[in-house]
């Protein structure tokens, strides 16, 4: 039976193709992740889903399967090192090797920096930055043997100015701010790493995405006064950005952080 029919009609999957290639995405179990890894997949891709929450990471490979994609499931935390390890050797062992990976998995607490934590400061950094850094050095072997890779890091806008609406107060998230302006940085020395490989590595930072859990909360749809689209992004289009930067289409792109926001952000 077919199910998530929806990113089977996405009009950038008519014209990109992924056959053959072996994707890793973390944080596949929900939000832009779980899209991303169908997006993926309904391009021909094998993906290997990495989730710290064991049911969502079966469940996401589950439904790619029942419509005839391909997808594993790999219950483990970016922030540990074994882990990111233990993922890519878990892809090359059913696979034979890895073409593609989407840094997808992120925290995004809210937090002042007058009554913030020590521990919850450094699992946003855990997370957010080590666990890119963590997933990279584990496939970048296999890709610079073979001189190809796509490498895909979520940052976000908040990772470019301070993550308080205009015009509003009380809100802060300076542990999420300052890990995305981080990814957004360490992709672009990444890149400039990797280039001499063939191996692309570029950024996409969302604004405001109807996820899950940003839909849970009320902060959600006042930023949205902000957007002059009106809306959150759906995690599907910013699935297929990743998909796009993946592919043979975007083989010229390096170091770029490219700003899916609806207008909230714009250079």
């Amino acid at each position: 039976m077919r199910t998530n029919d929806k990113y089977s009609d996405l009009p950038l999957l008519q014209g990109i193709s992924l056959r053959d290639k072996v994707g890793i995405v973390t944080g596949a179990g929900a939000g832009i992740g779980k899209a991303t890894a169908h997006v993926m997949a309904r391009a021909g891709c094998r993906i290997v889903i990495g989730e710290i929450n064991g049911d969502w990471a079966a469940a996401t490979a589950k439904e790619i399967n029942e419509w005839g994609g391909v997808a594993i499931p790999v219950t483990m935390d970016v922030a540990v090192r074994q882990d990111a390890t233990r993922l890519a050797e878990t892809a090359l062992r059913e696979f034979g090797t890895i073409d593609i990976l989407a840094n997808i998995a992120g925290l995004y607490p809210p937090g002042l920096v007058a009554t913030m934590k020590e521990e919850e400061w450094d699992r946003v950094f855990d997370v957010n930055i080590k666990g890119i850094f963590n997933c990279c050095q584990a496939v970048i072997p296999t890709m610079i043997a073979k001189s190809s890779g796509k490498i895909v890091n979520i940052g976000s806008v908040d990772g470019m100015q301070p993550g308080i609406m205009p015009g509003r107060s009380g809100y802060g998230n300076s542990h999420y701010c300052a890990s995305k302006g981080a990814v957004i940085t360490f992709t672009k020395c990444l890149a400039a790493e990797m280039a001499p490989y063939s191996i692309n590595v570029n950024t996409i930072s969302p604004g405001w995405v109807s996820t899950e859990n940003a839909l849970s909360g009320g902060r959600f749809y006042e930023g949205l006064k902000d957007v002059p689209l009106g809306r959150g992004a759906q995690p599907e289009e910013i699935g297929q950005m990743v998909l796009f930067l993946t592919s043979p289409a975007a083989s010229f792109m390096t170091g770029e952080n490219l700003v899916i926001s609806g207008g909230y952000v714009m250079d």
